[in-house]
């Protein structure tokens, strides 16, 4: 007599899923050599940036803040970096912002920065002709933030 086909309760597939998940994102951060938060960026009026995250290897729960004309926050949960450059245990970060040179024809030209301030704060700036400007960050194209860690 045949026996009746398993049934996988949701709790056990979430389990199933959750482990193969973090073992492939573990895979993939040997393979490349780092882990990553990756998001799109897109900000309107004096409204904090928002982010579609694509990518986030490093488990970063992170916020966004509006801070001044053209200028926004980005917090972290957990400490990141000791120096701009450098995580306390000695591991390079590094702090990108895609792309960080458009020609806006209107006004000539725009920029993006992205760097970090201290410990889980980085700091994102908008430009056009060197002016603190809001309502970039994805306006003209896709705004990429990505911040890596590399493995030791």
């Amino acid at each position: 007599m045949a026996q009746p086909p398993t049934i996988y309760k949701p709790g056990k597939l979430n389990y199933v899923w959750n482990y193969l998940s973090s073992t492939l994102d573990a895979f993939k951060a040997k393979l490349l050599g780092y882990k990553t938060y990756k998001a799109f960026l897109t900000q309107t009026g004096t409204d904090a940036p928002v982010a579609a995250v694509v990518e986030n290897t490093l488990g970063l729960s992170v916020s966004y803040e509006y801070d001044d004309l053209g200028t926004y926050f980005l917090y972290t949960n957990n400490l990141i970096f000791v120096s701009p450059t450098e995580t306390e245990d000695g591991r390079k970060v590094e702090v990108t912002i895609t792309p960080n040179y458009t020609v806006d024809l209107a006004a000539f030209d725009t920029q993006f920065f992205a760097y970090p301030i201290f410990f889980n704060v980085i700091t994102l700036n908008s430009w056009t002709s060197l002016t603190g400007t809001n309502n970039l960050l994805g306006s003209f194209c896709s705004t990429i933030l990505e911040i890596r860690v590399y493995n030791k």
